[in-house]
């Protein structure tokens, strides 16, 4: 028995059934057609439409492709509600990892669970789970937005299995006291190096040490006020530096310094005057406190490069600059500071950040701790 057909499309018979599925802003309905090889099956995709939009799905929602969706998002919601440095940083993971991804030609209503596993798994092959973490937490801000704009209905990423991380490989590593030591030799031989050991004895993050100025610096009452960073983006295709707010709101904060740092800075800012002048620059209560040959805000990359090279003239391990900052944490743990107070400290906006620093405490000091209950065993009853 023939099939009962009503239209030809390239040759081929279909029967089509056609529903009022909303109205467009001027109030004039929107007509949309079903196709299928009977009348039974174009009337079944005509309800699945229609039990869909009655749920709340937008109309046409059935046509967003993800890589289409995604980049409307990401340029027009997302990119305004950011920083202009944390933009930068998602824009390497969407342009390499998700433009082109194996999932971008898909219809955002066809993809689940299983597509974007299939998608980790693939990246997986040559990014580190902390990178696959990283795009999760990317696609996961836009599949909120999609269920909240009524595209999807559900998140396909919520029965997405994440790889695991080491975080013990992830941890920077604190530098030896020993090390420390010879960064402060350094330092009394050339005070340039005081960027370094200022890191170390204020906890800093590097952006917010090079974005410092010297009106930051409260001679008076030996403070450093934190309130912004620097880092250097390409905008518009000039590599320039950028200012921002703090990494996180808690980033805001006032630092005690010990008075050996304070004397330090007195000769800094003796130094730094000097080379002002040399350069015909006035060095004013804006000027930059830990800035370049030039007087402008140093670059963290040219910052990294010296730091190896006095690394490897100190005879310490190489490091990064950030290592700097994990070992103030460290020897705040080390010296018994309350968890909470070094998190405000540290401007960090979880506390839990903090206490995984706490937990790597060297294998030495908690030796030491655990001796400490030898005492009890000397007491008498």
């Amino acid at each position: 028995m023939a099939r009962k057909t009503n239209t030809t499309i390239n040759g081929t018979n279909y029967f089509r059934v056609t529903a009022t599925v909303g109205k467009d802003s001027d109030g004039i309905p929107i007509r949309k057609q079903f196709y299928g090889e009977s009348k039974k099956e174009a009337e079944a995709k005509r309800d699945e439409y229609m039990e869909n939009i009655n749920k709340g799905l937008a109309v046409n929602y059935d046509k967003a492709l993800f890589g289409v969706a995604f980049k409307t998002w990401f340029t027009e919601v997302l990119k305004p509600s950011i920083s202009l440095s944390t933009y930068t940083r998602y824009e390497i993971d969407y342009r390499r990892r998700i433009a082109s991804c194996g999932i971008s030609h898909m219809r955002l209503t066809d993809i689940r669970a299983a597509n974007i596993q299939a998608l980790y798994n693939t990246l997986l092959e040559s990014n580190t789970p902390k990178t696959i973490r990283a795009i999760h937490k990317l696609l996961m801000q836009f599949f909120i937005y999609c269920v909240k704009a009524d595209i999807v209905i559900k998140n396909p990423l919520l029965a997405v299995e994440l790889p695991k991380v080491d975080y013990k490989s992830t941890v920077n590593k604190a530098i030896s006291d020993d090390d420390i030591n010879k960064l402060l030799k350094a330092v009394e031989e050339n005070i340039s190096n005081l960027v370094y050991v200022f890191a170390i004895f204020s906890g800093l993050r590097e952006g917010e040490i090079l974005a410092l100025t010297k009106k930051d610096i409260d001679m008076d009452n030996e403070t450093i006020h934190v309130n912004k960073s620097v880092k250097y983006l390409t905008v518009d295709k000039v590599y320039k530096p950028v200012i921002s707010s703090t990494k996180t709101i808690n980033g805001v904060r006032t630092v005690p310094m010990l008075g050996a740092i304070t004397q330090y800075i007195q000769t800094y800012m003796q130094h730094e005057e000097e080379k002002h002048n040399r350069m015909g620059i006035p060095f004013t209560k804006d000027s930059i406190l830990f800035s370049s040959c030039v007087c402008t805000y140093r670059d963290s990359r040219s910052l990294l490069r010296m730091f190896n090279k006095l690394c490897t003239k100190l005879g310490i391990e190489r490091v990064t600059v950030h290592s700097l900052r994990h070992t103030f944490c460290t020897i705040l743990a080390k010296q018994g500071v309350p968890l909470k107070t070094a998190s405000i400290l540290m401007g960090h906006s979880d506390i839990g950040i903090t206490a995984r620093i706490y937990t790597h405490v060297d294998d030495a000091e908690k030796r030491r701790g655990i001796e400490k209950l030898s005492t009890y065993f000397g007491q008498k009853n």
